[in-house]
């Protein structure tokens, strides 16, 4: 059952890090709505921990049929340095969605002009707080062909994004470390079960089909006049109790002890 349920965990474990690895491919090459908003850097620690996932899988797999105590320690080892990366990662995530504000307005502040007529096409917007407020000037987004005329300021749209697409991704992030505990819990295990004495587990294999339990004893271990390993002591080493367990030496003497008991009449 462990080895099955190792290969189930390891294949939803490496579903989970190419989602991960594409995620923060398609975040750093711009392919989706609003990936300009995300801090770069998430979607390089992004990638790598899909990697690093991937590569734990495999060795989660690997480990189910290779019964060898390294393997697993080395597969323990990679998921814990996965989990702490996925718990890094969405702690910075939750950090800016948290304080949107202010990361906005860092942002919307020290970007150049490219980076703005950027987000203001995509939301379809103009200016951060106003369209008076560092517009990037556009043939859409220019305050001198009159104010009214302008697209609405990019604040509220940025906002709602922020909150709601930040939040779900730091959700889903810590919600996977679930799989990863469930590895880990797995791989534990395997490794309890790789310490049993392989005695013990024999034993308890038999037991479950039904065979006696005298019957997986060893000739060393037993002890007692009922089993069929029993070594009766040496003869030699005991004293009659009844007169069948007398012996003579000669069949002079047997006849001397008739004589004497019966007399010589039988004789």
């Amino acid at each position: 059952m462990s080895k099955w349920y190792m290969i189930t965990t390891n294949l939803l474990f490496a579903c989970l890090g190419i989602a991960f690895m594409a995620f923060g491919l398609l975040g750093y090459r711009d392919s989706f709505k609003g990936a300009t908003l995300f801090p770069h850097i998430i979607f390089t620690l992004m990638a790598i921990l899909g990697a690093v996932i991937i590569v734990a899988a495999l060795f989660g797999i690997l480990g189910a049929y290779v019964k060898k105590k390294s393997l697993i320690l080395v597969y323990m080892a990679i998921v814990l340095i996965a989990l702490v990366y996925q718990v890094v990662i969405g702690v910075k995530v939750y950090q800016k969605a948290s304080n949107t504000m202010q990361y906005l307005s860092t942002l919307w502040s020290s970007s150049n002009v490219h980076y703005r007529t950027h987000i203001q096409d995509q939301f379809s917007c103009c200016g951060f707080n106003n369209v008076m407020d560092n517009p990037a000037i556009t043939d859409v987004c220019n305050p001198q062909h009159g104010i009214a005329s302008a697209p609405p300021p990019c604040f509220d749209a940025l906002t709602s994004y922020v909150h709601t697409s930040f939040k779900q991704v730091y959700l889903v992030v810590f919600a996977a470390l679930a799989i990863e505990i469930l590895a880990l819990s797995n791989a534990i295990t395997l490794l309890c079960t790789q310490a049993m004495d392989p005695d013990d587990e024999e034993r308890r294999r038999r037991r479950k089909s039904g065979i006696r339990l005298d019957d997986l004893q060893s000739p060393d271990t037993l002890t007692g006049p009922n089993n069929h390993y029993y070594d009766e002591p040496k003869r030699e080493n005991r004293k009659p109790d009844t007169i069948n367990d007398n012996r003579y030496d000669s069949y002079d003497q047997y006849k001397q002890k008739q004589s004497n008991t019966y007399g010589d009449k039988y004789y």
